[in-house]
């Protein structure tokens, strides 16, 4: 028998321990009632209840007319929650079936320590369909959008691309991403025991607010015209690359921007970055002779010369200070007209020379070269142009005939279209508006943007025009005459730096014109990097494809022929 005393004391140890659980327990009770309340509400939230995302959808980019460049549709994605699954072999082997996976990269897939793992993404409803009636525990299917690009290669390069999650990652899919993007939404959906949904009417609920639609001044056909004359003269060429670009001179709207090689931004991984870099915004490239009209526009307008002055051209030769100046046909005296027209290197350097270093200078810097355009795409250059005080004694010779400057396709077409225009240096644009995605409220672009007056309205329409007009009648583009549209431009053939030297077998050949010439509805840019196949000069390589996109865009545009060309008739 035990000990009275030894038994009370067993009873007072057993009592204290009791004692010192109950305070234990209590304090336990209360930090969970008290401190760690919320803590557990919201575990029992997530084991009733399952949050449902929303996607909003990615708003659509669509040409001035309408023409959908790019939308979202809706598809559907498998995702698991490995924790769920009660046989994993056997759902990762049902699967496979009916998803055409493999049945062990499944397997694998499902037994990593996750709570939400990807199945298989942006897939068509068929599948869909298949993995619902399944009906596998802990297999779920998300409804979301895959960025759809219905004209394939059609302004891939203006257009740019999204991941799968729909983030832009270039062209103004990058760059308005945020406007097109919207806002995700969501919906509480209740469980039971079994994990099974629950309909509740008052289940917590946020719409998702689908992104706003961007409209582009790219009219989707001209777009094409340019787009297929560019493959056309390219396949004959056979070049590094090409660009194209066509704008309307009176309101600096970008109607076309096309780039070769093109590619197809419904499979963008497929092609390397070089293909998709908009080399219009992007690339930088010494002009040649369609620099020509710029400078001899800055003596008109400065009283230094008058299209009739003669300058002699030292028959195909000049040598001056050591250095050498050549033209590529011998020439005796011609006009400044003529100079022009017959693009001679000679005459244009002697009539650079009346300007000197610092007119020049100030003269490029009036019409931005070296500035962006502020053109709305991404990865837009500055272009080059020496510091003054870096000039030499060459360099307005240079200059003048576009050696020692480097611009943008997209930095040039917007200096020349001062020509055309009546004299006025608009800023580019390639966004019409904004709209909401309901189509209730528009954001648009309010008209064109003067940046600065580059010349008078005079020098423009009665000097510098009459001047490219002779350019493709009597000049070096003779090949985008149009028996239709009086056509006004200029053509360049750029010698290309290899080695610190110019070469003599790689060139840049070039031409940029405007139609019709009294009234014009159109400026084009073409130019070609490293043509072959036995041409390099602008007004072999490039001036066809000029006359072509103004041809074709000019009758969809419905514009009457030129007045002087019905006199001829």
């Amino acid at each position: 028998m035990v000990p009275l005393k030894k038994h009370k004391f067993l009873v007072n140890i057993i009592g204290s321990l009791l004692i010192i659980a109950f305070i234990v327990l209590v304090i336990r009770i209360g930090k969970v009632q008290l401190t760690d309340h919320h803590k557990y509400v919201q575990l029992a939230k997530q084991q009733q209840s399952k949050k449902i995302d929303m996607p909003a959808r990615r708003g659509m980019i669509l040409d001035r007319n309408g023409t959908k460049l790019a939308e979202s549709l809706q598809l559907g994605s498998v995702y698991a929650d490995p924790a769920e699954i009660q046989d994993i072999t056997y759902a990762a082997h049902q699967l496979s079936k009916v998803l055409k996976l493999k049945s062990s990269k499944l397997t694998n897939l499902l037994n990593k320590d996750k709570r939400f793992v990807w199945i298989k993404r942006k897939i068509n409803d068929k599948d869909i369909d298949a993995v619902e009636r399944l009906s596998l525990k802990g297999i779920y299917v998300k409804r979301e959008y895959l960025r759809f690009y219905p004209n394939r290669q059609l302004a891939a390069h203006v257009l740019g691309f999204t991941d799968v999650d729909e983030k832009g990652l270039d062209g103004i899919e990058l760059l308005y991403n945020d406007t097109l993007s919207g806002k995700a939404g969501y919906r509480i959906m209740e469980r039971d025991a079994l994990q099974r949904p629950i309909s509740m009417p008052d289940a917590e609920f946020q719409r998702p607010v689908h992104g706003d639609n961007v409209v582009l001044t790219i009219d989707a056909n001209i777009q094409r015209f340019a787009e297929e004359e560019l493959e056309e003269a390219c396949k004959k060429w056979a070049p590094l690359s090409a660009t194209a670009i066509v704008m309307d001179p009176v309101t600096a709207e970008v109607l076309a921007m096309a780039n070769y090689p093109a590619y197809d931004p419904n499979k963008f991984k497929k092609y390397p970055s070089s293909v998709r870099r908009n080399l219009a915004v992007t690339d930088c490239y010494e002009l040649g002779s369609v620099m020509k009209p710029i400078v001899v526009s800055g003596l008109f307008e400065r009283g230094l010369a008058k299209p009739g002055d003669i300058i002699y051209c030292e028959n195909g030769v000049w040598n001056i200070n050591g250095r050498a100046m050549r033209d590529t046909h011998k020439h005796g005296n011609l006009t400044v007209t003529d100079v022009i027209a017959q693009s001679s290197n000679i005459g244009t350097g002697k009539l650079g020379m009346r300007l000197g270093n610092e007119n020049l200078f100030k003269l490029l810097k009036q019409f931005n070269f070296g500035e962006k355009t502020g053109i709305e795409l991404p990865g837009e250059s500055w272009g080059i142009i020496l510091p003054l005080k870096k000039w030499t004694e060459c360099s307005v010779r240079n200059i003048s005939i576009g050696q020692g400057i480097a611009v943008t396709s997209m930095q040039f077409i917007t200096a020349f279209c001062s020509m055309p225009n009546g004299g006025l240096l608009l800023k580019p644009s390639i966004i019409k508006s904004k709209v909401s995605n309901d189509d209730k409220t528009a954001e648009g672009v309010s008209g064109p943007q003067v940046v600065r007056r580059v010349m008078s309205a005079r020098v423009a329409r009665d000097v510098m025009n009459p001047i490219l007009r002779k350019v493709v009648t009597d000049g070096t583009a003779k090949n985008a005459n149009l028996e239709e549209y009086d056509v006004a431009g200029k053509t360049g053939t750029a010698q290309k730096v290899v080695d610190k030297q110019y070469s003599h077998t790689k060139f840049i050949g070039s031409f940029i014109a405007y139609a019709p010439a009294e009234r014009p509805r159109v400026c084009v840019l073409v130019v070609i990097n490293e043509p072959k196949n036995g041409a390099y000069y602008g007004g072999t390589v490039a001036s066809p494809v000029v006359r072509e996109i103004i041809a074709r865009s000019l009758l969809y545009l419905k514009v009457e022929p030129s007045q002087c060309k019905i006199a001829m008739q």
